[in-house]
């Protein structure tokens, strides 16, 4: 049996009562530092049952809204058939009305989900945070290299970015001719609000798809990624840009990817799942304040 998400009782995991769908996803044949992503979905679900439930930003218990975990997404290769993989598992979540939660995995992982996403409501708004642009147009002989992301979805829609303080020459290349400027790491880091200002302008009256790699977050407080750099984003910054982000734009889908985890060091488990809960909390409640589903009533726990 999959261990869900949580680790809720039904009928909060009941697929087809359930808002959410998570959906692991252990891949990560395209890093090129410190491997070990693959692991990362399987370590956020079992951090995520010693979270406590209750958010006091939203003053809400959002699992109430129904979250079912799949089992995870078997591995494959060649990359691009990976992402037609995940493609086809988000699309039909979407279809059913559910809302996606990819956890990878490489970063490789999010082209399939978010293309999923585009198929389903058109044009997105596709926020990305990173500490990499993602922009390389191949990488080590491959169109779908963790590296390649965001060029591979960069015609899905409208790309804004988050917390970039690496990048190569060729990426900025491509930012100068599509005339596109990062919200770069430095500057978020003098001045947080304005950022956060900046990229609610920045969006269009469009679905909005967030995909979050953790190495955005400074090593000090996410050091279990592939490629740590420093000067990143903390806990507080992060949260900002979530929380303007569920208040101003419908999402309709979001991954959290390239967790390492290192044994025996818990808090970068702990801390993704705590994000994932978090966003999601952010989320529901804005649902909720647009007149969404309410959560499920307590006394459907006993239904069965």
């Amino acid at each position: 049996m999959t261990l869900q998400f949580l680790n809720i009782p039904p009928p909060y995991t009941d697929r087809d009562r359930a808002r959410v769908v998570v959906i692991p996803v252990p891949f990560d044949s395209t890093t090129t530092y410190k491997a070990g992503a693959r692991d990362g979905p399987a370590s956020i679900i079992s951090a995520s049952p010693h979270m406590e439930f209750y958010d006091e930003e939203t003053d809400s218990e959002i699992y109430e809204w129904g979250i079912h975990t799949i089992d995870p997404v078997e591995p494959v290769l060649p990359p691009e058939e990976m992402v037609a993989r995940v493609r086809d598992v988000a699309e039909e979540i979407i279809a059913a009305g559910k809302l996606p939660v990819t956890l990878g995995g490489d970063h490789s992982v999010s082209i399939g989900a978010i293309e999923a996403a585009h198929r389903l409501n058109g044009p997105l708004n596709i926020v990305h945070f990173d500490a990499h642009t993602d922009l390389r147009d191949s990488y080590q002989g491959s169109l779908y290299s963790h590296a390649c992301v965001m060029r591979r979805v960069w015609s899905l829609g409208t790309v804004m970015q988050v917390g970039i303080r690496s990048l190569s020459k060729e990426e900025k290349d491509f930012l100068t001719e599509q005339q596109s400027r990062p919200i770069w790491a430095r500057d978020l880091l003098a001045d947080r609000n304005r950022c956060v200002d900046r990229l609610l302008r920045g969006l269009k009256d469009l679905p909005t798809y967030v995909t979050i790699d953790l190495d955005c977050l400074d090593p000090s407080i996410m050091p279990a990624v592939g490629t740590p750099e420093p000067g990143g984003l903390a806990w507080a910054d992060i949260t900002a840009f979530l929380k303007a982000l569920a208040r101003t734009t419908r999402i309709v889908g979001f991954d959290v990817v390239e967790l390492s985890p290192i044994p025996g060091y818990h808090a970068a488990d702990f801390t993704a799942a705590r994000l994932v809960y978090k966003f999601l909390s952010y989320i529901l409640w804005a649902e909720g304040l647009r007149g969404g589903r309410p959560g499920l009533d307590e006394k459907d726990l006993y239904a069965r």
